[in-house]
């Protein structure tokens, strides 16, 4: 299984070195993801894209609220990842 932080690196890898793939994450970028890492991405789970320039900073807060079970917890720390099983509210 492919960490958090090995997808997230092949991720802006190709979005860096090839231009068709950085347009497709910006507007589609569940079927980007799947496709570069051959995985279908949960129906729950929403991926949202921020293109920083110079002039603008993006800044990701943790979720508010309740503390995030274990398996939440270790996929926003850097572990691994099952992409499948991750814990969305309905």
């Amino acid at each position: 299984m492919l960490s958090r932080d090995d997808a997230l690196n092949r991720i802006l890898d190709r979005a860096t070195a090839d231009p068709g793939f950085r347009e497709t994450m910006l507007r589609d970028p569940k079927a980007a993801i799947s496709a570069l890492l051959g995985i279908e991405l949960p129906t729950a789970l929403e991926v949202v894209v921020h293109e920083e320039t110079p002039s603008r900073l993006h800044i990701v807060l943790p979720p508010a609220g309740d503390a995030l079970d274990d398996a939440s917890l270790e996929a926003v720390s850097g572990g691994t990842v099952d992409w499948n099983n991750l814990n969305f509210p309905m």
